[in-house]
């Protein structure tokens, strides 16, 4: 009999080019068949107060926001605040000739955060902040059908699956020394990736089971990040703020098995094993690179604040169980900012929203046709406070809206994908720990 794998190696070599990136006719696809590179799609996961402002994150400090990129920002939380987001996400790809046009839409979880004070100074203010949650890393999710002709079989129709994705948890402090605060996050990466190749012969005299291949890698590593955030008076209510920010790369640990077999589709399209032709279990390593950031802002207190950050990353230094994925080094300017009315005009709530405007521009770490494929995007939100019931309470709360067009790709590449996203967030804040007066 002949192997199941040897029978996939066109398959196999397609899905190197691009999962057929030269041609689109008779292609559906479910979110993005980007997302079979590397370790998928990058989550660039931050809360959604940065994510009104480009994604500003690196010398971003709220009060009653867990800014978990830059862990120095704990040191600013004044209260207990959990924080938490979702994220709707609808994507439309398209070729050169704009002949071919498919749509996706996802509801995706986007973050889970609680930000405790441990520490004030002897004015009231926070030196001392933890925060620990967990949020998405990158994400696996692709269905791409392809219709194709075996010289001496038939017409045959190759299924590519791809789903999964990994995710971070993550513990950090932060301390303020004067106008300085650093912080360092300790977490862990987990999660797996699951590609599945399916090959089928409908329209063939003699009837053919469908043969497939499974691969399954799971895969785990320590992870840790720092950063700073220095703070220059300016006058009494304005100040520049400098920050950066960075994260160690290394070896994650991987375990992949890879089930090759024969299988039927049930009623509800998912596979069912009728023969197992070969199975195996490897270990092997995942090589993740570092990264930094580094940004500069202005702002007047409470009243508005604007800022650029640049980011990049080794993503060039990948490698998949030892071999080199053929990547790109992720770069990414952001600008950004907010603006508040007025915060202490009680008379019209719309003056004490938040405004929040950005932009962002790089590379992903995607390579087409010798091509790093470009990315951008605009954004814009507002963070809407949820009044108290009375006076005397000592909650804060706020629900935070964003909204972002992107594109990923250029007028040269194969296909070009463009993307909306609607961000909701909630953060819940209380004054914990009060010493009662009265009992």
């Amino acid at each position: 009999m002949r192997s199941v794998i040897s029978m996939f190696k066109p398959a196999g070599i397609l899905l190197v080019l691009g999962i057929g990136f030269s041609s689109l006719a008779g292609y559906s696809q479910v979110n993005s068949p980007y997302s079979r590179f590397g370790i998928g799609d990058l989550y660039y996961s931050r809360n959604v107060s940065s994510k009104g402002m480009g994604g500003l994150a690196t010398t971003y400090k709220e009060i009653q926001s867990i800014n978990f990129i830059n862990p120095a920002s704990y040191a600013g939380l004044n209260f207990v605040t959990l924080d938490v987001g979702i994220e709707a996400e609808f994507r439309t790809l398209t070729d050169q000739e704009k002949a071919n046009r498919f749509e996706s839409s996802n509801l995706i979880f986007n973050y889970l955060a609680l930000g405790v004070p441990l520490a004030k100074d002897k004015k009231g203010y926070t030196k001392w902040g933890m925060a620990f949650g967990i949020r998405p890393y990158s994400r696996v999710r692709y269905d791409i059908i392809s219709p194709t002709v075996i010289n001496g079989i038939d017409s045959a129709v190759d299924e590519y699956r791809g789903n999964g994705g990994l995710y971070r948890g993550f513990l950090g402090m932060g301390y303020r020394i004067g106008n300085l605060s650093v912080g360092v996050n300790a977490g862990y990466v987990f999660g797996q990736k699951e590609i599945s190749t399916y090959r089928s012969f409908p329209n063939n005299v003699d009837y053919y089971y469908t043969g497939s291949i499974n691969q399954r890698t799971s895969i785990t590593m320590f992870s840790m990040d720092g950063g700073f955030q220095y703070e220059i008076p300016v006058n009494k209510t304005s100040n520049i703020r400098i920050g950066a920010n960075g994260y160690l790369g290394g070896d994650a640990n991987g375990n992949r098995e890879l089930v090759a077999q024969t299988i039927f589709f049930d009623a509800f399209g998912q596979p069912d094993s009728i023969d197992v032709v070969e199975r195996k279990e490897t270990k092997g390593v995942y090589t993740l690179p570092a990264g930094y950031s580094a940004g500069i802002s202005f702002e007047k207190t409470n009243k508005f604040m604007f800022g650029a950050e640049y980011e990049t990353s080794k993503w060039s230094d990948l490698t998949d169980f030892g071999e080199d994925l053929g990547l790109g080094d992720v770069s990414m300017l952001r600008l950004g900012g907010y603006w508040i009315p007025d915060v202490t005009n009680n008379r019209s709530y719309w003056k004490q929203v938040v405004y929040r405007a950005g932009f962002f521009t790089g590379k992903d770490y995607v390579v087409i046709n010798n091509e790093q494929l470009p990315v951008w995007g605009i954004t814009f939100g507002g963070g809407f406070p949820i009044r108290r019931f009375n006076n005397y309470s000592t909650q804060f709360n706020t629900i935070n809206l964003s909204f972002e067009y992107g594109r990923r790709g250029s007028g040269i590449s194969p296909y070009v994908e463009r993307y909306f996203k609607v961000n909701l967030g909630l953060a819940l804040s209380d004054i914990w720990f009060i010493k009662r007066q009265y009992d």
